[in-house]
């Protein structure tokens, strides 16, 4: 113990290849003296992973993957004070927004929804970690340093996590407490059987409850073994992370970058017709929208259900044109931008935001006859963030801000309506009140078997309502008898709880 605090003392990293932990070990012949909150640290990683592949992994969607990332992140907070990490207030907010998003499962039955905030919020914990290294927080090498932090950074310390755990076997007194502890288990087993045992037989209360903990306990089989193997790469990947978060990020370098060698003359000739066309397009949707060719239902639906999606490509296009002209275009001195391109810039995104405009009240028109799905909510969905970037790319052209903080902010409300609104339940709810209020002929009983378990508390008040429908019956049968095959923990959720009780009403 004397050694580890004067090894901290001193300033030596004991495994993160540091030049003193090099010379020490090179000069002395000797192996690194690993601190034991680093050993515990990579047995803990070692858990994590086995909780990934045992549990995440099997309940795709489920509330397990929410442990595991807000586990991971905890681990990585406890390892980022220990270790005395400079941290910022900026840096705190993300890692916040990252734990709050891993409870995603909870709020959400949707298991597709689930894996995409799993998916974020592993994003955001890694590119935390490479921000701890000195590389600037949502800075204009936002989208290299993610891949970085992804991609490499954890390879560097890859086999940190081995060293670390045979650490935990070097020394007498460190083999002699595993040893005691080992001991101190194996004497705790018996004991333990017999009292709860006894405590059983003393009260039907206590026995009903563990009768039931016994129930949540997993079955463990020969699968485990594979799961075992699988989770040491992926927890050394883990533990690499947290590893690298000590070493320094890659410089980034400052100043107009050498791929900005595009004439500006030809970006602006290549995207000048396109936007005559989009100017057009605009006035032509307008007189339609507003003027009296919509006066027959037959022209209302063709125009509400044509071009929706064509206008959703047309819409991603002119962002990749933006991007690039942003990208390429070589820019005055300072790195400052030309006028033109930003007047280029502001055209091309009021054309899209118009053409965005035009697809949203086309899918409006198509919602209000036709009713909700997950599709038309999934593309609108879409198409509202795209309307923020283009907003937020159209204010960068006239005042200078962090770019990647604020379409992080946008795209993390946006999410998080996805991810805790229900969307789901709402959706069924709407399409319910819609034929309720006379707007939709009738109920589409097929959308429910997409919406999940989100959609069974509305199901069953339509039910009440006396709603004539054999699909309805066919839907609440079904739902009630798959519901037994989903693992009432590894699945469970507010929506899910609300059907459950719900259905035991009906």
């Amino acid at each position: 113990m004397e050694n580890e605090l004067n090894l901290a003392e001193n300033g030596v990293q004991d495994f993160t290849g540091s030049p003193n932990s090099a010379n020490m070990t090179e000069s002395n012949n000797e192996k690194p003296n690993i601190p034991l909150r680093e050993a515990i640290l990579a047995w803990i990683t070692f858990v994590l992973g086995f909780v990934f592949t045992h549990y995440a992994i099997r309940y795709m969607g489920g509330i397990w993957g929410g442990i595991f990332w807000s586990s991971y992140g905890i681990v990585g907070a406890v390892y980022v004070k220990n270790k005395k990490l400079n941290t910022s207030k900026a840096q705190l907010i993300l890692f916040i927004t990252a734990e709050i998003f891993s409870l995603t499962p909870f709020f959400c039955a949707n298991r597709f929804i689930n894996f995409l905030a799993a998916s974020f919020v592993f994003l955001m914990f890694f590119y935390l970690l490479i921000t701890l290294s000195s590389a600037e927080l949502f800075g204009r090498h936002f989208i290299t340093n993610i891949l970085q932090s992804v991609f490499v950074r954890p390879f560097l310390s890859f086999v940190n996590e081995l060293i670390c755990i045979s650490s935990v076997f070097r020394g007498k007194k460190r083999a002699n407490n595993i040893l005691f502890v080992l001991l101190g288990l194996i004497c705790a087993v018996p004991l333990t059987i017999v009292v709860a045992f006894l405590l059983m037989s003393s009260d039907d209360i206590f026995e009903n409850f563990m009768l039931n903990f016994r129930d949540y306990l997993p079955k463990i089989s020969f699968r485990i073994v594979p799961e075992i193997f699988f989770a040491v790469p992926i927890s050394m990947y883990l533990f690499g992370a947290f590893a690298s978060a000590e070493k320094p990020a890659p410089a980034e370098r400052m100043g107009e970058p050498d791929y900005r060698g595009l004439p500006p003359i030809v970006g602006y000739v290549a995207v000048s017709p396109i936007c005559v066309f989009y100017l057009f397009y605009i006035g032509i949707q307008i007189s339609r929208i507003f003027g009296e060719t919509l006066s027959s239902n037959s022209s209302y639906s063709d125009f509400a259900r044509r071009g929706f999606f064509e206008l959703f490509v047309i819409a991603v296009i002119n962002l990749a044109v933006i991007i690039i002209l942003q990208t390429f275009t070589k820019r005055l001195s300072g790195d400052i931008r030309p006028a033109a391109l930003r007047v280029y810039t502001v055209l091309l995104c009021v054309s899209t935001l118009g053409i965005i405009a035009t697809a949203l009240v086309k899918m409006i028109m198509y919602i209000n006859r036709l009713g909700m799905t997950l599709l038309r909510v999934y593309t609108s969905w879409f198409m509202i963030l795209l309307a923020l970037i283009f907003i937020v790319v159209i204010i960068m052209q006239f005042k200078d801000f962090g770019f990647w903080k604020a379409i992080f902010v946008s795209f993390a409300v946006m999410f998080g309506i996805l991810c805790f609104g229900d969307i789901d339940g709402q959706i069924a709810r709407y399409n319910i009140t819609a034929y309720q209020n006379g707007a939709l002929k009738e109920v589409d009983i097929g959308e429910f078997y997409e919406l999940g378990f989100s959609a069974i508390e509305p199901a069953v008040r339509l039910k009440q309502s006396g709603y004539p429908s054999e699909k309805l019956d066919m839907y609440l049968d079904s739902i009630e008898s798959s519901d037994r095959y989903y693992d009432k923990f590894a699945y469970f959720s507010i929506p899910r709880m609300i059907g459950q009780n719900a259905l035991d009403q009906l």
